[in-house]
C-alpha cells in the first residue's frame, strides 16, 4: 500500500471531520506516517474486542459457479486492498477502537461471527447460501448484527439478493432508503446520491432492512445497489480515481460502521 497516498487522502477527508462524542477513546499519538513502511497485513486477525473488518465467504452459484470472468471468487471482489485501505482511515478519522492490521473472512454460520458486530458482503447476485447459513444470519442480524452489501449491480442480482433474505427473514422487507437517515448523518454527513458508481453513473439506490419492517427502528442491512464503494478504497492509493469521489466512498463507509456500533 502507497502509504503517502492514502495519508493525503485521509488528510482530505479529516479536514472536514465535524466534532462528534468518540464511541471510545484511543490514546496515543497518530500512528500513520509518510515515511511508515508498509505492515504486514494478517488475514486471520484474532478477536481483540476492536472493530475488524469481517468478510463474507460464499461458495459456488452465480453466472461463473462463483468465480469472476477474471479469475477469483465473487465474495473476494477488492479483497484485501479495499479492507486495509479503509481501515486505515476509520483508524486515523474516529476513535472506533480499530483493528487496521488485519482483517477476517468468514462464513455466515461460523459462531465465530456472532462476536463481530459487522459484516460485510460482495456479489450477491452469485450467493447461494445453504440453509444453516440463512439461519445464522438471521440469528445474527436480529440479535444486532449489521451487515453492508456492496458491489451488486442488476434487476437480476438484486431479485436473487431479495430472494435470499427472504429465507433469511421471512417476517422482514428490503425498503428503499431515504437519504435523509441517520446512517448519513452518523459521523460524516454524506449525501449518499454523491457517492458515484466507480463504473459511471447508473441507476444507483441504497435499500436496508429494519427491525420489525420499522424504518425508525434500528436498521439491520444497507444495500449499496448498483454501486461499489469498495472499488474506491481499494484503488485509492493508486491515482485512478478522484480524491472528492473515493472521500465520499470512504466516509460512507465510516459512516456504516459507526452506525452499527452506535444502534
Amino acid at each position: 500500500m502507497n502509504v503517502a497516498r492514502i495519508l493525503f487522502v485521509l488528510l482530505v477527508v479529516g479536514a472536514a471531520t465535524p466534532v462528534h462524542a468518540p464511541v471510545e477513546a484511543v490514546p496515543g499519538p497518530v500512528a500513520l506516517a509518510v515515511d511508515a513502511p508498509a505492515q504486514s497485513f494478517d488475514r486471520e486477525a484474532p478477536y481483540d474486542a476492536k472493530y475488524h473488518f469481517v468478510r463474507i465467504r460464499y461458495d459456488g452459484g452465480g453466472r461463473f459457479g462463483g468465480f469472476r470472468r477474471r479469475g477469483g471468487q465473487m465474495w473476494a471482489h477488492d479483497y484485501d486492498r479495499a479492507e486495509r485501505n479503509f481501515l486505515q482511515i476509520l483508524r486515523e478519522t474516529t476513535y472506533v477502537p480499530t483493528q487496521a492490521d488485519g482483517s477476517n473472512v468468514m462464513t455466515f454460520d461460523d459462531p465465530e461471527l456472532f462476536k463481530y458486530p459487522v459484516a460485510y458482503i460482495v456479489e450477491v447476485g452469485s450467493w447461494d447460501p445453504s440453509q444453516a447459513e440463512v439461519e445464522a444470519l438471521g440469528q445474527y442480524l436480529l440479535k444486532g448484527g449489521f451487515l453492508i452489501v456492496d458491489d451488486t449491480r442488476d434487476q437480476r442480482n438484486y431479485d436473487n439478493f431479495e430472494y435470499q433474505m427472504q429465507r433469511a427473514l421471512p417476517e422482514h422487507t428490503i425498503l428503499p432508503l431515504d437519504g435523509e437517515h441517520a446512517v448519513y448523518d452518523s459521523f460524516f454527513r454524506v449525501d449518499p446520491m454523491a457517492v458515484i458508481p466507480p463504473y459511471g453513473p447508473r441507476n444507483f439506490r441504497y435499500y436496508a432492512m429494519f427491525e420489525d419492517n420499522d424504518p425508525e427502528k434500528r436498521m439491520m442491512v444497507v444495500f449499496n445497489y448498483n454501486n461499489d464503494i469498495a472499488e474506491y478504497w481499494e484503488f485509492s492509493d493508486q491515482g485512478y480515481v478522484s480524491i472528492p469521489l473515493t472521500n465520499e466512498a470512504f466516509k460512507l463507509g465510516v459512516n456504516y460502521v459507526v452506525y452499527a456500533h452506535t444502534h
